[in-house]
């Protein structure tokens, strides 16, 4: 649950509390204040009935006499008045003799129970010599004032529901702005995760989030003065690394090979003279230093390739590639490899060429090694600003734990060293493909 959504829950929760406090005091209140008026309505008519009473004896028309007085009380507020015979039916005023009347599509019945109070009523026998007639009955009628009452809680709850969606909303606004430099540092932070090392976030007006946005930049700046050092600190050690690499390889192809190459031609000459004299253990023994010599010669082939790639030298990039692609589709026919080449590779700095060359080389190693792939494919776009480079097979994919191998960090480290970045996309069972971009600005 977010912050913003607890905060609006618990001021609405207050806010509706008070307001079912300050319905619930109002209501008693009304209903103490009309059970006092509904009292002193009835004093009031009762009072008028009594005086009224005694002229029923000297009226001739005893019917018009009674309805004067029935009409004389239903005048008072908040009462009615009614007259029946003997056996309950209405005669006069019937149309009072009702439970309470409420008015149509306004008060709700449930209103009408909370208000309404124990009824009022005087009731009074009216006999003219030894003949009784009926009963006048006057009773309290709340009616109106409960009526009243129920209007002033409907503008209570119009007035309440105003106010309750106004204060929301303008918490809600508060929240948002206020809390807007969060996910803005969460952004912020999200970029700085995926090496983004020039995020940073404005300073809001929140004068608490300041000191923590102002920590953040500044901490993304120091990060992004040594990322960039680390970068040209890789990059030179690279560049050394391939260079001493580059002079050993000469070295030892320049050196060494030629004094290989000259003991094997002496070797043969021995040989001819052992053979010519016949003296078996001399011939036993050259071949013995032949075969020695050819091992040696072996090893310097595998140490000239592991240091320089030879055929980088002789041929390019590009060309080196398609030769170690041609080698690969040589040694494992079954595998379809395929390779998509754009752009002229022969200016781009022999470091990065190498770098490459060695990334290829290593995902292609892996992709045979590993995957059971039945397709292998190798791009590379080249422009003005990027080199980008992947490789795709349709083998079975690597584990998460699998990503963070030496071969694929040494990978990482050396895109990394360039100022690049290189991806793996791979899902298991559906394949892999290693991407690498690597900015040719100020290369």
């Amino acid at each position: 649950m977010s912050l913003k959504f607890r905060i609006i829950v618990i001021v609405t929760i207050i806010l509706l509390s008070n307001f079912a406090a300050a319905g619930y005091f109002m209501v008693q209140n009304a209903r103490k204040a009309l059970v006092a008026e509904m009292d002193s309505s009835t004093q009031l008519a009762k009072g008028l009935l009594i005086n009224a009473l005694p002229t029923l004896r000297f009226s001739n028309d005893l019917s018009e006499r009674l309805k004067l007085i029935v009409d004389s009380v239903r005048g008072t507020r908040h009462i009615r008045a009614w007259f029946e015979d003997m056996h309950g039916q209405p005669l006069i005023g019937n149309e009072d003799k009702t439970s309470f009347i409420r008015r149509p599509n306004d008060v709700p019945n449930w209103f009408i129970r909370v208000m309404e109070p124990e009824a009022v009523a005087f009731k009074r026998m009216i006999t003219k010599g030894s003949k009784s007639y009926g009963y006048l009955i006057v009773e309290a009628d709340p009616s109106d004032e409960v009526n009243e009452v129920w209007q002033d809680m409907k503008v209570l709850f119009s007035l309440g529901s105003f106010f309750l969606v106004l204060i929301l909303s303008l918490i809600y606004m508060a929240l948002r702005q206020g809390l807007r430099p969060l996910g803005l540092l969460d952004e912020a932070l999200g970029k700085l995760e995926k090496g983004d090392f020039t995020a940073r976030v404005e300073a809001s007006v929140v004068r608490e989030l300041a000191p923590i946005q102002n920590q953040y930049n500044h901490m993304a700046s120091v990060l992004e003065k040594t990322m960039a050092e680390n970068h040209s600190l890789a990059g030179n050690m690279l560049a050394v690394q391939e260079a001493e690499r580059r002079d050993l390889s000469r070295e030892l192809h320049d050196e060494l090979g030629p004094c290989l190459f000259g003991i094997r031609v002496d070797l043969s000459e021995i040989e001819r003279i052992a053979a010519e004299h016949d003296l078996v253990e001399i011939k036993e023994r050259v071949n013995s230093v032949k075969s020695i010599t050819g091992h040696i010669q072996s090893l310097v082939r595998k140490m000239l390739s592991r240091l320089r790639p030879l055929t980088l030298d002789d041929l390019g990039l590009a060309d080196a590639l398609r030769d170690m692609i041609r080698n690969w589709r040589e040694r494992q026919p079954e595998i379809d490899w395929e390779w998509d080449f754009v752009g002229n590779c022969s200016l781009l700095p022999d470091t990065i060429q190498v770098t490459i060359y060695r990334i290829v080389q290593e995902c292609m190693t892996n992709s045979v090694r590993h995957a059971n792939p039945k397709h292998v494919k190798v791009e590379l776009r080249l422009d003005h600003e990027n080199l980008k480079i992947s490789v795709t097979d349709d083998g079975i994919g690597l584990k998460a734990d699998v990503i963070r191998g030496f071969g694929l960090i040494g990978m990482r480290e050396r895109v990394s060293a360039l100022g690049g970045r290189i991806a793996f996309d791979t899902a298991e069972g559906k394949g892999l493909q290693v991407r690498v971009l690597i900015p040719l600005k100020d290369k």
